[in-house]
């Protein structure tokens, strides 16, 4: 049979010989249409995403990337004063896989943050975000009191009235009660200490502030510790390559100057590390020399006034004989023992540092005080290599690593040695000891029978010579260790300056913009996907083929006019044009048959049969054919107003045979 369908923008006849069947295939070409007709929907999201894009690009807190590059020198360290002077007072070799867990040692970079103040930050406070407000050369330094108490995460607003006073609105933490803390406005003096909060804190300036007076900003304070836990989570250090001794630092952050600046600052603290480390068994030499020669001096002193006396009293004041040969015997002997003594006197003193468990670094080395085992002063110098380096985990996370479990055991064994070591080389020495007391005894046995001035005169003299020498060697020992310290400088030299080394890690602005027009496209495209997926009704010719096997023998297209009899009133439109394709393609179907029947009807009203019918009449009237019309809607009958014709009597008069064909036919 025929049947009619009515679509959004087109009619179709089809002629039904067959059942429905299949199910709704997805048309692309049909969304891209949709998508075309309704632009505007497509540029309305386009534009909001991308809109959000620029506010997110605009609004983000940027990262900058900052790197820089410096070369740990592989010489032997402290080489002048070990080839001139043969005072080897520091270990020449350096582990360089430790360097990098140096540099980011929380010890180093806290006296980086406390050189750079920045446990200070300064904000600015804008319409939208509160923005870090940075500058190196910034006029002002704020001190927080006491410095064991730092008031970590307190913040407060600062204005400058002038280059002499300032005014700090304090911020009332939440949970705290009103009346705890003078909340209220406080006007303060450059260089004057102002209580907030609980804190003391004091302004000092240090140029011109006249760019800032009438500014307002907003301070936040946050515990050194902190800050420098937080630098060494985004510091980087890496070598270079394997087997360079270059190591590349980066960090990222919202400032580039301020990191620069860290970098910098970095790059010289460690440098005073390294100087320090290398200096440090010198200057702890020092001192200690420095303390012998302080109590040697005086009894030098001493024994130089008893010579003087001497001399003035007696006329002889040269020995000869057998009491000078006594004499040089005897300040041999008592050398020796001297040296013997400065040895014993070392090595308990080894002995009991290491018993008290003190910090190892600040140990003298046993090259200060003349002592040239290989053995005691290797393992010396591993203890003082391997506990610099432990301290460079102290304080952080760390300490629960397998490295800092490893050096503390490594610590433990090297003490082990050299408490062996030593006691070892006290046994053996107590033997020399004991001869060298009874060589001296011997000769002291002799100067009895010396005559009374003459023995006077060797005891005088044995004292002064013992202490002269001993001084002498101190003073030695002390230059070698001076020239030592003044001869070496660090090994770590800049490569690259720290700079900018890159573009804005984030916000990445144009794959942003990317994004949101993606975003901003594919949008659209899913909801008119969405609309076409749900959509169960006919749309095109196209979803019939693919749905059926029910051929397609016509398309109607929407008329404009009121009027129904549009193949009769305008014949060459084209919608004219349609019914008559139509009437060709049905006079194939039904193979040219003269009589022909054909119904045309729907599922719901509204779909058009009544404007088919009568123009599917018409142009097969135009044929010079004769054609009835046939209404059977029983229900709403209108074709009948169409041509200007009366209703009284129709199809139901004539099935009920109240009327014949004659009456019934118009």
């Amino acid at each position: 049979m025929l049947e009619k369908g009515f679509l959004p923008d087109r009619e179709f006849i089809r002629l039904e010989d067959s059942h429905h069947s299949g199910n709704k295939l997805v048309d692309y070409k049909r969304v891209l249409f949709r998508a075309l007709r309704y632009w505007y929907i497509v540029v309305i999201v386009l534009v909001t995403c991308i809109v959000l894009a620029h506010l997110i690009n605009r609004y983000t807190t940027k990262i900058y990337p900052v790197s820089t590059s410096i070369i740990i020198k592989e010489s032997k360290e402290n080489a002048e004063g070990k080839l001139l002077y043969n005072n080897p007072l520091v270990d020449p070799y350096r582990n360089f896989y430790n360097e990098l867990y140096i540099i980011k040692s929380e010890t180093l970079l806290k006296d980086v943050v406390k050189a750079l103040n920045f446990g200070v930050s300064y904000y600015v406070e804008g319409n939208i975000k509160t923005t870090e407000f940075y500058q190196s050369n910034f006029p002002v330094k704020i001190e927080v009191f006491p410095k064991e108490y730092y008031p970590s995460g307190e913040s407060f607003y600062i204005e400058f009235e002038d280059n002499q006073t300032y005014k700090i609105d304090p911020i009332k933490k939440e949970g705290t009660e009103e009346d705890k803390y003078d909340i209220k406005s406080t006007v303060g003096v450059f260089g004057d200490t102002l209580v907030v909060n609980g804190y003391d804190i004091m302004l000092k300036t240090t140029g011109n502030l006249s760019p800032y007076i009438g500014k307002r900003f907003l301070i936040f304070l946050e515990d050194p510790d902190k800050v420098a836990y937080q630098y060494s989570k985004k510091l980087n250090a890496e070598w270079a390559e394997e087997g360079a001794s270059v190591v590349n630092l980066s960090l990222s952050g919202p400032i580039p100057e301020k990191e620069i600046d860290f970098l910098k600052e970095l790059i010289f603290q460690y440098q005073l590390f390294d100087l320090e480390r290398k200096n440090l068994a010198a200057t702890r030499s020092i001192e200690f020399i420095e303390e012998q020669l302080d109590e040697i001096s005086d009894s030098l002193k001493i024994f130089e006034s008893q010579v003087e006396r001497f001399k003035k009293q007696n006329i002889a004041t040269d020995l000869e004989g057998e009491g000078l040969n006594l004499y040089e015997k005897l300040v041999k002997l008592e050398e020796q023992r001297v040296e013997l003594k400065i040895k014993r006197n070392y090595y308990n003193y080894v002995l009991e540092y290491l018993e008290k468990d003190n910090d190892l670094n600040t140990i003298v080395p046993p090259s200060s005080v003349g002592i040239e085992d290989p053995i005691v002063t290797q393992l010396i110098a591993n203890l003082v290599k391997e506990q610099s380096e432990l301290q460079a985990f102290m304080g952080q996370a760390k300490k629960a690593s397998s490295l800092f479990t490893q050096k503390q055991e490594r610590i433990h064994d090297i003490k082990r040695d050299v408490q062996t070591s030593v006691e070892n080389i006290l046994d053996a020495q107590s033997i020399n000891e004991r001869f060298l007391n009874s060589q001296i005894t011997q000769v002291e046995q002799k100067l009895v029978a010396l005559p009374e001035k003459e023995r006077t005169l060797v005891n005088i003299k044995r004292n002064y010579a013992l202490s002269e020498s001993l001084y002498i060697f101190l003073m030695q020992k002390r230059a070698e260790a001076g020239i030592s310290k003044a001869s070496n400088a660090s090994d770590i030299l800049e490569v690259n300056p720290p700079r900018l080394s890159g573009q804005i890690l984030t916000p990445k602005v144009k794959q942003n913009y990317a994004i949101a027009i993606i975003i901003g496209l594919a949008i659209p495209f899913l909801l008119f996907l969405t609309m076409e997926v749900l959509d169960d009704k006919i749309q095109s010719k196209e979803d019939i083929e693919k749905l059926t096997r029910i051929p397609i023998i016509g398309g109607i297209g929407h008329k404009k006019m009121d009027n129904n009899l549009i193949v009769s009133l305008k014949p060459k439109s084209i919608v004219s044009e349609a019914f008559r394709s139509l009437r060709s393609n049905l006079n194939f179907f039904v193979g040219g048959e003269d009589k022909k029947v054909f119904m045309v009807t729907s599922s719901i009203s509204g779909e058009g049969k009544t404007f088919t019918t009568i123009n599917l009449a018409t142009v097969f009237a135009l044929t010079g054919k004769k054609v009835l019309i046939l209404g059977a809607d029983l229900r709403k009958p209108r074709i009948y107003n169409d041509f200007n014709l009366t209703n009284s009597f129709g199809l139901s008069n004539f099935l009920s045979g109240s009327a014949i064909i004659e009456d019934v036919v118009q």
